[in-house]
Order: structure tokens, then C-alpha cells, then sequence
């Protein structure tokens, strides 16, 4: 339903653009989805947020899986699909992108911090749980590896957390309350690489479409926002961005 010559007009035509990303857009690199078969959570069982504030020994397996994921992130680099992201994001200073990634890929390729919001964070940094600020992820590394005593924040003696959002934790309210916003004062709302049937993130179209807004969706696999939308191409992403990125 729809055409990348009919998208690209929407793109050039549409003021200011929400990019909101999924799994999708990283498995093209190699990175497997989490939550499918064979994914991370297959493999290894969730760690709470609560138990990791309350035991020692989850704090250290959540530094060991961190670790394994950086050895793996490492061998992973952007591809046709990010590339059309920063494209987008250079057309206008009003457009923005929203992901639901942890691997920091958008940045690699080119995006500012200043252009996105990650809603569940980002597996290449470390925060305070209390303060909030960064810490170098690095002397968790070495501390898990060394068999160190963990260290906690060099800013405030608080617990030290890779900054993603775990099973059980409160997503950043400062974060949903933006992308909310965003999605809902946009134009055109771009979705590229999601199921979108993980909240909230999955209800962003909505709101996008409540407001007078138009949604594209480049996805595998259909959505539930497919028959209210103005675009949808059901296709590998590597067959639609870089074809995109040309007639943009």
C-alpha cells in the first residue's frame, strides 16, 4: 500500500517529521531482536530492576551481560536504514527521532543526543540511579572483571546502573512526556523497524493520527496501524531505504 516516490513527497512536503525506530532497524546490522526466538531474553532470564537494586550478585551479572553486549556491538556498524534517519533529520530542525534501540547505533551513524530520545535508553552508557548523571562504563567493566568491589557514582556515592530501562523500572517520565508531545505535533510520523506492539512506544501512531497527523510504515511484518496509515510497505528495510535515501 503506497510507494517510495509517494513517501518521498510526503517527506519533502511534511514540516516536521517523528521518526520513531525499532528492532528492526538494528537486526539489518546484525544485531538480533531481543525479544524474538533466539534473542537475548531467550537465553538469558530478565534480571528486575528491584533485584538488581537489592542484590550484589544481579548487579554483577548485569555488568557481565553488558559486557558480552559490547563485545557484540562492537562487530555491528549502521546500515542503509540509519543512514536515511540523519538524512531526514538534516532536512529540517523540527524533525526528531524517537527509538525504542538500546545499541546506540543512531549516534554512531551520525545522530546528535540532541535529536533523540531513546525511550529505553542506551547500553553503551551508565547512570546513577540517585543523581541521574553519567559514570564511566568502563570501571564497571573492569571492576566486574578484575573481581573488584563495584564502585558506586563519583558524583554522589549512589548506585551505579547501565543507563537502560530495565523489566520493572519506571520508563524516564521527562522522556515519554517529550515523545508524546512530539508525536502528536508532528506532520508525519515515520515508523521504521517496529511491531509497535510494545507500549507506549506502540501508541505514539495513534496519537500522531488523533491530530490531524499522517503515519508511514516501513515494517517486515504488519502493524495494527496499517489500515489507518497513509504509506505502509511491508519489506526488508534494506530494500526500501537506500532507495528512499536517493529520492529524497
Amino acid at each position: 500500500m503506497g510507494s517510495l516516490n509517494q513517501i518521498a513527497n510526503l517527506i519533502r512536503s511534511s514540516p516536521k517529521i517523528v521518526i520513531l525506530t525499532g528492532a528492526g532497524i538494528s537486526t539489518e546490522s546484525g544485531l538480533p531482536d531481543f525479544r524474538s526466538e533466539g534473542g537475548f531474553w531467550t537465553k538469558n532470564q530478565p534480571i528486575q530492576f528491584q533485584d538488581f537494586v537489592k542484590s550484589e550478585d544481579q548487579q554483577r551479572l548485569s555488568w557481565l551481560r553488558n559486557i558480552e553486549l559490547h563485545n557484540l556491538l562492537r562487530t555491528i556498524y549502521p546500515n542503509s536504514g540509519h543512514e536515511l534517519v540523519v538524512k531526514i533529520l538534516s532536512m529540517s530542525p523540527h524533525n526528531f527521532l524517537i527509538t525504542q534501540n538500546i545499541d546506540g547505533l543512531h549516534q554512531e551513524s551520525g545522530v546528535r543526543q540532541d535529536q533523540i530520545i531513546e525511550i529505553h535508553g542506551n547500553a553503551k552508557k551508565a547512570a546513577c540511579l540517585d543523581c541521574l548523571k553519567e559514570n564511566p562504563i568502563q570501571d564497571f567493566h573492569d571492576a566486574v572483571t578484575m573481581n573488584k568491589i563495584l564502585p558506586r557514582c563519583s558524583f554522589c556515592k549512589g548506585l551505579v546502573k547501565v543507563a537502560t530501562i530495565s523489566f520493572g523500572q519506571p520508563l524516564n517520565e521527562e522522556h515519554m512526556q517529550k515523545a508524546t508531545e512530539l508525536s502528536e505535533t508532528c506532520d508525519l510520523l515515520i515508523v521504521i523497524g517496529s511491531s509497535l506492539k510494545v507500549m507506549p512506544a506502540g501508541k505514539l501512531p495513534g496519537l500522531t493520527l488523533a491530530k490531524g497527523g499522517k503515519v508511514a510504515i516501513f515494517n517486515r511484518e504488519q502493524t495494527r496501524y496499517d489500515s489507518k496509515s497513509e504509506v505502509v510497505i511491508n519489506d526488508e528495510l534494506k530494500n526500501i531505504c537506500k532507495k528512499l535515501n536517493d529520492l529524497i
